[in-house]
């Protein structure tokens, strides 16, 4: 059985990825002369956003957890750019998703988070023989 942290893992980083892609969704119209390019880019992010999930949750793969921390940390090259301006809605989404996915690479690093994804998932499965 899946510890609370790692369910909390799921909804924040799950969470970010939709807020993210809210994000997109609302700049889109600013950036529409390259819109093909940038739909699809974005449509790849979201889907290697959404394998690394299922690695770290459904896989318990510790090379995906530091995927997703080295990704975190490569987005935090931008936060400045948020405080430069006036903030349009794409970059409340975007804020707010950064956030989001500080909070759920944070909770992979809570005591009962290491254990689960250190451990056999053949030891959680529960015991079918009579």
């Amino acid at each position: 059985m899946k510890p609370q942290s790692i369910k909390l893992f799921d909804y924040f980083y799950l969470g970010s990825i939709f807020l993210g892609f809210l994000a997109f969704v609302s700049a889109y119209g600013s950036i529409a002369s390259a819109s093909a390019i940038l739909l699809t880019a974005n449509l790849i992010s979201v889907a290697i956003g959404v394998l690394l999930w299922y690695l770290v949750s459904r896989r318990r793969s510790t090379i995906a957890k530091w995927i997703i921390v080295v990704l975190f940390l490569l987005s935090l090259i931008s936060v400045g750019g948020y405080f430069a301006g006036p903030m349009p809605l794409h970059e409340i989404y975007g804020l707010l998703s950064l956030v989001a996915h500080a909070v759920a690479v944070g909770l992979l690093f809570r005591g009962d988070a290491i254990r689960w994804l250190e451990s056999d998932p053949a030891e959680d499965a529960p015991d079918t023989e009579d």
